[in-house]
């Protein structure tokens, strides 16, 4: 008897083949991973990030099971494709850490960035400069590994 998997991933805004490329990179990076994730909602958001310094981000929407991710629409013509699959696999392994409920965030009081510490604890990073963030180490040191797994996969299908 197979479980049921309630997973949604959809892009929208941008070019249409870049929709495709970014749904496509979102459901390897779920198959990678959090292959036994049973519930996630994804949606990706070409939209004008770089005009806020960024590439891309993700947060959270309703909860750690309502992810939206951004990505800035020119990056594909500015970058080439393959930073366009890079920033897109960076952007996951934040969706894993906020959907695994290792990083979280909130906007109470002011927006608040916290990880879960290998003690157990949440400890707030928000202050912490920008390479400093363990989410985002950890985020890099994944991103060209997930590119290059998806590329030899794009090649064998």
């Amino acid at each position: 008897e197979r479980e049921i998997r309630m997973i949604h991933i959809e892009a929208t805004g941008g070019l249409k083949k870049e929709r495709e490329l970014a749904e496509d990179v979102i459901w390897f990076c779920m198959d990678i991973l959090m292959p036994r994730m049973k519930t996630l909602c994804v949606d990706l958001e070409f939209c004008k990030t770089l005009d806020e310094g960024a590439m891309g981000f993700a947060f959270m929407g309703e909860d750690e099971k309502d992810l939206i991710v951004q990505v800035d629409h020119r990056l594909g013509r500015i970058e080439g494709r393959d930073k366009l699959i890079e920033t897109i696999c960076h952007e996951m392994v934040h969706v894993w850490q906020m959907s695994t409920g290792r990083m979280k965030d909130t906007f109470k009081g002011g927006y608040k960035q916290f990880w879960k510490c290998k003690d157990g604890k949440f400890r707030n990073y928000t202050k912490a400069p920008y390479e400093r963030k363990p989410w985002e180490t950890e985020a890099y040191r994944m991103e060209g590994h997930l590119t290059e797994l998806f590329k030899n996969y794009e090649e064998k299908v």
